[in-house]
């Protein structure tokens, strides 16, 4: 009976240390596919954006084509720019470029007959319905290529025609929901990209004056087949499955892409396609392109989980079964027969060393770092915690932990979170920045339990995985989202936030909060005389400038284009923003030095309102401002104009410092002779146009 009973024992707890072994490697095999998933992820979304966002640079080319020519295009013009752009080789998967002009029902035919006149004697228009606008495919080159849409009224099918309203209510770019092009033999999905081209010198703000002031759109027509062909073969093999979906601003979801099965037809749902429901690593990503939102599926193929995931649960499963047997055997022939106790002895002291090394090489596993702590210092490490932070082999036993700590208040916060937890049994997790032998700090995923099991007390097991990089990339992200790309600024979704707060706490403590909207005056001369570069110089150095005049309680954004936002909080007084925005204006004044070495100048237009005297709402007190700032512009330009409620607003004109300075560059709107006349109201507005 003994030897049954020390056979049943080891048995027993061979097979609790198999178990354990077999979960600890298969999670630590899912973990390094997961971050697998997500690099592969993050490349295709990177890939797919690109296919999808390039063919916009070539149509914002056209309308600067169509700039210059000062809105007057005929078909050789707009034949000739499509021909200088290597269109196959510049945006592949785009079958060619065109120009959409709204024409009203009743000025059809003469419409048609200026079309004719213009070298197209065979011109018609194709249409259906009884709208009363046209959205007519007036030129489109290569002609040989999209013959079938030339003519063609894209106002008359509902997909197109919602895209181009909501580019005309937008004034942005705007990407239709999959459908059949007219020009695509094969019938499959496709997608019309379409760029708004406004009359020059309009400056629309709202849909209305977009309406009034468009010249027609700019499209491409896009063939799915074409511009994703290759996103596969793109991951170098990868053994990774994905799906592509398009939201079509409905319940449903229409399925674009199967990289087991290619492109779908259309209308396709997603339920008809079995998903990746049941894959062990599986991902999903929400992307917003064009104004059309794309979800990206993935998971890892079902040939990599048998072959790697199951595979890293089951060998060492078989191993540990079959070494947990032999121990087994092994203990019951010692305690059966005393003359065979040494050979059997023998057997099992190599059955254990063998099992020492396989449990060895799990312990040291490249990503996971362990260590075994006594009374907060190391006992015992695997090589993966010495690479992890940086020290040579052996340097890591006996050394305090307080040495890997990033400051003496994290060790202590986390001996007295993570302690009393570990005493009780429980399991602590945590994520910590810790600090490597050469002193850089690096992010930490922390899980700790305690070892109850051994002689001395307060032993404990950490395991830890460096996420440094997670982290940095979550902060890009964080960033991207609140700030602006080209000057670093707060943009206006966290502009919002920070003036609801800063009027929150204005009504708890009577204070007033100050919005100051600036719109730069001579931005667009130094763009059309020394070109883009030269302004996004011009803005970075207006940026700095706002930043080094407010306090750090103060915050300076950019709306977009040349439109600034400085938010004064807190002001005891309304009357402490005027020297704020004299300030800032003299600032912006001050000429700007190029990289080019030329020296150019711009001015500001400012309004200027408070909370509470102007407005309570946050909304309210924004749209307040920029009207000030608009008034302000229509009486001259370089002025200051503050609201002070009911009472008339206050002017502080400093038109005069610019006029003093010889190396300004020429204002928007500025006459020969050097006056100025008011332009219509301001709107949405970007340098690159």
């Amino acid at each position: 009976m003994g030897a049954v009973v020390g056979a049943l024992l080891v048995l027993s707890l061979g097979l609790v240390l198999t178990l354990s072994g077999m979960l600890w490697n298969r999670n630590r095999v899912t973990v390094e596919a997961r971050l697998q998933l997500d690099a592969q992820m993050e490349r295709l979304e990177r890939d797919i954006v690109q296919r999808f966002v390039q063919p916009v640079y070539g149509l914002k080319g056209a309308r600067g084509a169509i700039a210059s020519l000062r809105g007057h295009l005929d078909r050789a013009a707009f034949r000739a720019y499509v021909q200088s752009r290597d269109l196959p080789r510049e945006f592949p998967g785009v079958r060619g470029f065109g120009f959409v002009v709204p024409v009203m029902r009743d000025r059809l035919a003469a419409f048609i007959a200026a079309q004719r006149a213009d070298g197209a004697p065979q011109f018609s228009v194709r249409s259906r319905g009884d709208a009363p606008d046209l959205f007519v495919i007036a030129h489109v080159e290569p002609l040989s290529q999209n013959y079938p849409a030339w003519g063609y009224d894209l106002g008359s099918e509902a997909i197109r025609r919602a895209a181009i309203e909501a580019a005309i209510r937008t004034g942005e770019s705007q990407l239709t929901s999959p459908i059949a092009l007219v020009q695509d033999r094969a019938r499959g999905p496709g997608m019309l990209l379409l760029v708004p081209v406004f009359r020059e010198g309009a400056d629309p703000i709202d849909p209305a004056q977009r309406r009034q002031a468009l010249l027609g759109l700019l499209y491409a027509p896009l063939v799915a087949q074409e511009i994703l062909a290759g996103l596969k073969e793109g991951m170098a093999r990868a053994p990774v499955d994905f799906r592509l979906m398009v939201e079509d601003h409905t319940r449903t979801e229409d399925l674009l892409l199967d990289s087991a099965t290619g492109i779908h037809a259309l209308d396709t749902s997603p339920d008809t396609v079995p998903g990746f429901e049941r894959r062990l690593v599986s991902a999903e990503r929400r992307v917003n392109i064009i104004g059309r939102g794309f979800r990206l599926e993935a998971a890892m193929s079902t040939a990599y989980e048998r072959r790697v995931i199951d595979a890293a649960g089951w060998w060492p499963g078989l191993i540990g079964i079959v070494l947990t047997v032999l121990l087994a055997v092994t203990t019951y022939l010692l305690a059966a027969g005393r003359a065979r106790a040494q050979a059997l002895a023998d057997a099992m002291t190599e059955d254990l060393r063998r099992l020492t090394l396989d449990q060895q090489a799990m312990l040291d596993a490249d990503i996971l770092g362990i260590a075994k702590l006594r009374d907060r210092r190391i006992v015992w490490r695997n090589r993966a915690l010495e690479r992890l932070f940086g020290y040579g082999e052996g340097e890591m036993q006996h050394l305090p932990v307080r040495d890997l700590y990033a400051d003496e208040a994290a060790f202590v916060a986390l001996g007295q979170n993570a302690y009393p937890l570990l005493e009780r049994g429980g399991h602590y997790r945590s994520q910590q920045q810790m600090r490597r032998k050469d002193g850089a700090l690096v992010w930490i995923d922390l899980n700790g339990v305690a070892l109850p099991s051994e002689r001395e007390a307060d032993t404990t097991l950490w395991m830890m995985v460096d996420i440094t990089h997670s982290k940095e990339y979550e902060a890009r992200v964080e960033r991207a989202a609140f700030h602006d790309a080209l000057t670093g600024l707060p943009n206006r979704v966290l502009l919002a936030d920070r003036l609801r707060q800063a009027i929150a706490a204005a009504a708890r403590q009577e204070l007033v909060v100050g919005v100051v909207y600036l719109d730069l005056d001579g931005f667009k001369a130094v763009n059309d005389t020394h070109g883009h570069d030269a302004g996004d110089e011009v803005l970075q150095a207006v940026a700095r400038r706002l930043r080094d005049g407010i306090r750090a309680s103060d915050t300076a954004a950019r709306l977009g284009g040349d439109e600034f936002v400085v938010l004064l909080t807190p002001l005891p007084t309304r009357d402490d923003s005027r020297n704020v925005c004299e300030r800032l204006l003299r600032a912006i004044l001050e000429p700007v030095r190029l990289s080019t070495g030329a020296l150019v100048q711009v001015g500001s237009s400012i309004g200027v309102a408070h909370y509470p005297l102007d407005a309570l709402a946050a909304e309210d007190l924004m749209g307040r401002a920029d009207q000030a700032m608009f008034e302000s512009k229509r009486a001259g330009r370089c002025r200051i104009r503050l609201l002070n409620g009911a009472a008339p607003a206050q002017e502080i004109d400093l038109s005069a410092l610019r006029r003093g300075t010889a190396t300004r560059a020429p204002d928007e709107g500025e006459s020969a002779t050097g006056g100025e006349e008011p332009g219509p109201p301001r709107g949405d507005r970007s340098h690159a146009d």
